[in-house]
């Protein structure tokens, strides 16, 4: 067994999909010009001659040095690759003679031993013999022999006309191991990339699309959440920085997801972000926040002002900020739903936070059907890394908010009360699986207080 060739799509994420790749293996990749067909492919190649494997790529449309710039930009590098006798670049000019194209592929296939041929497109070379069946019904059986005869990956792609998702491909999407169709679709005015998984042979298509995009110096990158049978196990626990909270609660878990809503009228939020800043500290957790209402500037200046006011020095307030937190801001109707989640994944990815706090959730009023099935998703997805999750916002729509309390582990309401000498507020605490609570404001005000002192406490122990 320890000779036996393995490949994957070294794509994060499709190789959960479609799993590892024994030869003989044979993947189409299919799409709309522009889709990203070339660059996934090439990617697969790519991957697996950084682990050892000899690719050679048919093209009848590209150049190589523009191919080789563009695939750069990607952290793509085929020069190395191709130095180190791993790769080799045959571009045919569609006039050739198909026959004479496929005895140069056997000929250098033979003689260079390689283990994954990319050829693109096959799309051009069957249009080239739509007149002839017999030739045409040759070229489809050499594609699916060379595998074999290879004992390695074949890849195919094939160009998919705009606004059609059917193959004319003949025969090719029947000797095809995985197809793989790459799109561009318009969603909500925005145009997205969706790559459909509509076969993989002997794995179960649990997850059959999902949005991916070009990452420069990362290549194709796809988000895929998790099956829904993956929910996972609880991580470890930690408490809150604040005696009144933990009697009410008692501890949470890291992946916690958690809810605060208040009011419709404001978006209340930095004394959230205090206490979150002092779990921070004590348990050395890094915070990102994403904001869909509010400047990164203005965030940073408003938590600086409020430690400042509980007795921390702006310049130290700073720098616990620097150390602990990450503030972003989104505008979330410069793209699409589809589009928003992933780039909030990319952000993500980039800062591996251990919390990721979504700020003024309110105003995402995409299609809530859509909205609530993608905020799961990603509930789920970052449960599974091991990260926790809160959300701020206004409880504009009750039912909403009823339906996002549902899907957390611990939700906070902030209702106002009218009072003769003015306004005042209490706070509604529903934990899953357990009794609803009530704190008061003065209760909270304690909390901030408690909070404070634990991180002064704190950071005579630790370096700024």
């Amino acid at each position: 067994m320890d000779n036996v060739k393995v490949f994957r799509t070294g794509v994060e994420g499709l190789d959960t999909l479609v799993g590892e790749l024994y030869p003989p293996y044979t993947v189409l990749v299919a799409g709309h010009p522009g889709s990203g067909k070339t660059t996934l492919a090439a990617s697969i190649c790519y991957f697996n001659t950084v682990k050892g494997n000899k690719c050679l790529y048919v093209t009848v449309y590209e150049e190589k040095e523009k191919f080789y710039r563009f695939m750069e930009k990607l952290g793509l590098r085929f020069r190395d690759v191709e130095e180190k006798g791993l790769f080799k670049f045959i571009r045919f000019p569609l006039a050739l003679d198909v026959d004479k194209a496929l005895e140069v592929i056997s000929k250098t296939v033979s003689e260079e031993s390689f283990d994954i041929v990319v050829v693109d497109s096959v799309t051009a070379l069957i249009d080239v013999l739509k007149l002839d069946i017999e030739k045409r019904a040759l070229l489809l059986n050499y594609f699916y022999q060379l595998p074999t005869i290879t004992n390695g990956l074949l890849i195919l792609i094939a160009e998919l006309p705009h606004s059609r998702e059917a193959l004319d491909l003949g025969s090719a999407e029947f000797i095809a191991d995985a197809v793989i169709i790459l799109k561009n679709v318009i969603e909500e005015g925005f145009a997205i990339r969706l790559m459909e998984i509509r076969k993989v042979r002997g794995k179960p298509i649990h997850i059959a699309e999902v949005p991916f995009t070009m990452v420069e110096n990362k290549g194709v990158k796809i988000y895929v959440p998790p099956i829904l049978e993956e929910i996972p196990k609880q991580k470890e626990e930690i408490y809150l920085p604040c005696r009144y909270l933990n009697e009410k609660i008692g501890h949470v878990h890291k992946d916690f997801v958690v809810n605060i809503f208040s009011p419709p009228e404001t978006v209340y939020g930095k004394d959230a972000l205090l206490l979150l800043l002092s779990m921070a500290i004590k348990y050395n957790l890094k915070i990102l926040v994403i904001s869909y209402i509010s400047s990164p500037a203005t965030l940073r200046e408003t938590l600086t002002l409020f430690l400042h006011d509980y007795g921390i020095e702006e310049n130290l307030a700073a720098k616990i900020l620097d150390n602990y937190v990450v503030l972003k801001g989104i505008n979330p109707y410069a793209q699409s739903l589809t589009e928003l989640a992933s780039k909030e994944l990319e952000l993500i990815d980039q800062y591996n936070p251990d919390i990721v706090v979504f700020h003024g959730v309110h105003v995402i009023k995409h299609d809530y059907v859509k909205y609530f099935r993608e905020l799961y998703n990603q509930i789920l997805y970052l449960k599974y890394r091991g990260i926790g999750i809160v959300r701020i916002g206004n409880c504009v729509n009750e039912e909403r908010c009823a339906d996002e309390a549902s899907i957390s582990d611990l939700t906070f309401k902030i209702e106002r009360i009218v009072k003769e000498s003015g306004y005042d507020f209490i706070v509604k605490i529903f934990r899953r699986f357990r009794d609803p609570q009530i704190v008061s404001s003065r209760e909270i005000r304690l909390c901030l207080e408690e909070a404070i002192n634990d991180i002064k406490n704190r950071l005579e122990k630790i370096r700024i």
